[in-house]
């Protein structure tokens, strides 16, 4: 699961320096996935789940805007990601 949340984390931020080179869809999905089979910590892989849809939804804005809303949510997804990775690494 730690694999799968750095692997989320690293399209995450290359999405936010890239947004149109990125695909938080497919990232979306492979949490879906792997919290189905992993069901521990289920409750902090859907709180990641929710960040990382929000970072996905506020995409558009931060790519013609760079407001500081779609960076925020780009931040918490990023913070709730460097979370859950941590809980793996205890």
């Amino acid at each position: 699961m730690k694999e799968v949340l750095q692997q989320v984390k690293d399209e995450l931020e290359k999405s936010y320096d890239h947004p149109q080179s990125s695909d938080l869809d497919r990232c979306i999905v492979q949490l879906e996935q792997a919290l189905e089979q992993n069901g521990d910590k289920g409750t902090m892989i859907e709180d990641c789940i929710r960040a990382l849809t929000q970072a996905r939804n506020a995409m558009g804005a931060l790519e013609n805007a760079g407001d500081v809303s779609s960076a925020a949510a780009f931040g918490q997804a990023y913070n709730a990601l460097d979370q859950a990775i941590e809980s793996y690494s205890n």
